[in-house]
């Protein structure tokens, strides 16, 4: 076949809207018993409403008076009222519907309050238990550590246990300093300073003594900075010590 002899294609022509195509789809008819969609119903007024001789020639006029008197006749009320609205339709519905949204809204935001307190209670809960309180130690250890003095290095690290409770007696080997007034500074990694302990002096071998109590430490890395201070206040501290100590 050649191409030249093939007809175009044209869209299909929507349906003309008159007398005829009103009475071949019974749109009157649908229109009175409510079948009609919106659409369609809103099309028919139109028209009608351009065409007048059109409802005149099916008297419905004439039609609706005889309806009214034939109901009339038997007896039965007649209610030229607007049709009732199906209540999920109406506007205190919609109001109804608004209220109790809002009403859920706030009780989940309580709700929600409340848990992230009582999660954060709970979370308090159970680093006091993992922190737990002083018990009286059953053994004392004494301890030797000579600091790293240069940061980074972590080589000065001590390890001790809370499951035991212990009295440890640290010793700090600071005779390689001239100073002898100290500060220690402890963080505990990855959260914050957890003590400060100023004017610490050194004794007469040049160690600086701290004596603990391990069940009073939280399980973790703890980094500790050893400063010198100066004498009579003058001058800013100078780092002069790192160690590390475990707790497990």
């Amino acid at each position: 076949m050649n191409a030249n002899t093939i007809a175009p294609l044209t869209p299909t022509a929507a349906p003309r809207f008159d007398a005829k195509f009103i009475e071949d789809h019974h749109l009157i008819e649908r229109y009175l018993e409510g079948k009609l969609p919106a659409k369609g119903a809103r099309d028919l007024e139109t028209w009608c409403r351009a065409n007048p001789a059109y409802l005149d020639g099916l008297k419905l006029a004439e039609r609706a008076q005889a309806s009214l008197q034939l109901l009339e006749a038997t007896g039965r009320p007649v209610d030229l009222s607007e049709p009732k609205i199906p209540w999920w339709k109406t506007p205190y519905t919609l109001i109804g519907v608004a209220a109790i949204a809002l009403v859920s809204l706030v009780a989940f935001w309580a709700l929600f309050g409340k848990f992230a307190l009582l999660r954060s209670e709970l979370e308090d809960t159970r680093t006091r238990l993992q922190q737990g309180s002083l018990e009286q130690p059953a053994t004392q250890t004494e301890l030797h550590v000579s600091p790293d003095r240069a940061p980074g290095l972590d080589k000065a690290r001590i390890s001790v246990s809370r499951s035991t409770p212990q009295l440890v007696d640290l010793h700090v080997d600071l005779s390689y300093s001239k100073a002898l007034q100290f500060r220690l500074i402890v963080d505990k990694k990855d959260q914050g300073r957890a003590l400060i302990l100023n004017n610490l002096l050194k004794d007469s071998n040049g160690e600086l003594r701290l004596t603990f109590n391990t069940t009073g430490l939280a399980a973790g890395i703890y980094n500790a900075r050893i400063e010198a201070l100066p004498l009579r206040g003058g001058g800013s501290p100078v780092a002069e010590g790192w160690l590390m100590l475990e707790v497990r």
